[in-house]
């Protein structure tokens, strides 16, 4: 089964422009051998009509010519045209008729020319015309036949079909490449509607416009518009619900740290205490996730770099290593002002906290301008890195927090939803100079 429209439409409009053509080359087939057939018998009653002027019946009754016709091929045996005119008291006929008969199937018709095909003395088939007449009145009615071969109206019919299959074979690609090209005429609404919702992938408040889109395709886009509109509000909801959970745990949460603070220092008050800021931290990184904005928007990469930079500076995970932005000034990525702060921030301090001395933070751009570029930022660092077969589990969103660990935190997942809402991905590798590498990177735009 073809799941490509394009192939599909090409397929169907192949076949039909086949099977038209085909039906074209019979049926013109059909009335070029009608034609020609009827071309030879107006030429046989031609040349009745002339054996007709130039007969006279002798005083025996038998009938006579008083010149005999031009055409050569009537005194030539068995040439293929024939005449023969039959009298009550006997018959004459042409050289060509030789010994053979002409045997009609019908009687002549009371008036007029009749025409019959019948087998011929020499050939498979022969067009046969008949015409009865009488010189005078009171003299006996006369036959006139005139005869042809038909091969030479068959061979003409067959070298027409051939070229006839040939030219329709020229007009078939012909047909079927401009059918190509009103099919890809026809579709390009349709990648018009892809670019739209790629829009809508990185922006989810974008929405088509009914006033753009063709008549055919609008319930198409309203139904799209109408489930993006759906799900917005599932997640705002889902927003609100999380929201309103990670504050309603807020306050036990402080409660609680109060109470563990009473308690007399030992070790199982250190790790009540460790346990409590994993779960804080944990609601922490919830809230500011649920209380993003959306994330659509545009923004200089190196400025919000910078601005990042110069505040982990004055951290001391920023004060021990040396932060790198080699960042082109023209580099735009697709988030607002707040999501890139928040989504390159995380990762940023994580890979701040985990540098053994550094942190260089670069981006480019991938493709033509003219088709669309792909942006990508790295985030390197030279810490210990995370191994390969946990890269995976580290910024899966289907994982637990509890399951990712505390070495690395949240700053990978937090910029994880980020990107996702943006359109984006975020991939872990291996850093060139050892440690870990973070890629961010967006589809063309």
């Amino acid at each position: 089964m073809l799941r490509s429209l394009n192939l599909r439409l090409m397929l169907y409009a192949g076949v039909t422009i086949a099977l038209a053509l085909a039906a074209a080359w019979a049926i013109l087939s059909l009335l070029f051998e009608r034609h020609a057939t009827s071309q030879l018998q107006t030429s046989l009653e031609n040349q009745g009509l002339s054996l007709i002027a130039g007969l006279s019946l002798q005083a025996d009754g038998r009938p006579a010519l008083t010149a005999p016709l031009p055409d050569p091929r009537f005194h030539r045996p068995a040439s293929g045209l024939y005449w023969r005119i039959a009298a009550p008291a006997g018959d004459i006929r042409s050289r060509s008729l030789w010994d053979g008969a002409i045997a009609p199937h019908d009687p002549p018709p009371a008036a007029g020319w009749g025409a019959e095909e019948i087998t011929g003395p020499f050939e498979p088939h022969i067009l046969l015309v008949t015409r009865a007449v009488q010189l005078d009145p009171g003299s006996p009615r006369i036959t006139v036949q005139v005869a042809s071969d038909m091969r030479p109206v068959s061979t003409a019919q067959h070298r027409f079909s051939q070229e006839l299959a040939l030219y329709l074979g020229i007009l078939w690609i012909a047909l079927t490449l401009a059918s190509w090209l009103q099919v890809r005429l026809g579709l390009r609404p349709f990648g018009r509607l892809r670019a739209e919702l790629g829009a809508m992938q990185r922006n989810p408040a974008a929405r088509f416009q009914p006033a753009q889109q063709l008549h055919e395709v609008e319930p198409l886009t309203d139904a799209i518009n109408a489930l993006a509109d759906r799900r917005a509000e599932d997640v705002e909801r889902a927003r609100r619900r999380a929201r309103d959970l990670a504050h309603a745990l807020k306050t036990p949460i402080t409660a609680l740290r109060l109470q563990i603070d009473s308690l007399a220092p030992d070790e199982t008050q250190r790790n009540m205490m460790q346990s409590l800021a994993l779960l804080s931290h944990a609601i922490e990184g919830e809230l500011a996730r649920t209380g993003t904005a959306p994330t659509h928007g545009f923004v200089p990469a190196r400025a919000i770099v910078d601005r990042l930079i110069a505040v982990i500076n004055r951290t001391p995970d920023g004060q021990r290593i040396v932060l790198t932005n080699a960042i082109a000034d023209d580099l735009v990525i697709p988030l607002n002002e707040d999501a890139a702060l928040e989504a390159l921030g995380a990762i940023l301090e994580n890979a701040a906290r985990h540098a053994a001395s550094r942190v260089t933070v670069a981006g480019g751009t991938e493709g033509a301008r003219t088709e669309g570029r792909a942006v990508w930022l790295t985030i390197d660092d030279d810490g210990p890195g995370i191994p390969a077969h946990l890269r995976p589990t580290v910024i899966d969103r289907g994982v637990r927090l509890d399951q990712r660990g505390a070495q690395h935190g949240l700053g990978l997942a937090i910029a994880t939803d980020y990107l996702g809402t943006s359109g984006g991905t975020l991939e872990l590798a291996d850093a060139p100079g050892g440690g870990l590498r973070v890629r961010l990177s967006w589809p063309l735009i």
